[in-house]
């Protein structure tokens, strides 16, 4: 009778653990693993979990946000200048930051056209994209604490001192633009001052949800 007891508590004990494992709060810096496991630095280990990508913004569940790639996918133009895409246009910095749905961007693009490099360097089918203005905007605020987990599981530092460092976003600016990130983390489109040319090369880091 007591072995049986004892056996029942046990058991529930484990299913509590397994239980606040799975659901354990997750934190920007953690690492996306393979089989859509999220790992904290402190424990990792490259040769048990298989990193594909850090944890830079996580929702009020605490169990699901966006992850960053581990590498660039290379260097590409957003696509053909003086081609006004199906997205919607975002000539203010403030609708630029405010469009946080770089997934949804991507397949926009995917589904219409076929000649946009910087959004066919990347794995839509398996969920990587390009984030989205208001992506890069919360991907800079956590750029430290990225950057640490980053090096820690070998993957390429994001916003590095290079001064000629730019990103591209998925977001649109007109027909003659997009919006991008300089290594200072400031947004920038074409205007008098900058060249953001659809047509002009830069660095594309692919995002995933999970």
């Amino acid at each position: 009778m007591c072995k049986n007891v004892l056996k029942i508590m046990m058991a529930t004990l484990f299913m509590a653990l397994s239980a606040s494992f799975v659901n354990a709060q997750i934190h920007v810096g953690d690492i996306l693993c393979e089989g859509d496991r999220v790992v904290s630095p402190t424990i990792f280990s490259s040769e048990d979990n298989g990193a594909i990508a850090v944890v830079f913004y996580v929702d009020g569940s605490g169990q699901h946000g966006w992850a960053v790639a581990l590498h660039d996918s290379g260097n590409f133009a957003w696509g053909p200048n003086c081609y006004n895409s199906p997205l919607r246009d975002c000539t203010q910095l403030s609708s630029a930051t405010a469009n946080l749905d770089g997934y949804k961007n991507t397949g926009v693009i995917l589904e219409n056209r076929s000649d946009h490099p910087a959004f066919n360097a990347l794995d839509y089918e398996n969920g990587w994209y390009l984030p989205a203005a208001g992506q890069l905007k919360r991907l800079y605020s956590k750029i430290d604490k990225v950057n640490e987990s980053l090096s820690a599981v070998g993957g390429d530092e994001l916003f590095p001192s290079d001064p000629n460092w730019e990103c591209w976003s998925s977001t649109e600016y007109n027909v003659a633009s997009a919006w991008y990130m300089n290594a200072s983390g400031v947004l920038r489109s074409k205007d008098q001052t900058y060249n953001g040319t659809k047509d002009a090369r830069r660095v594309v880091r692919g995002v995933i949800n999970f």
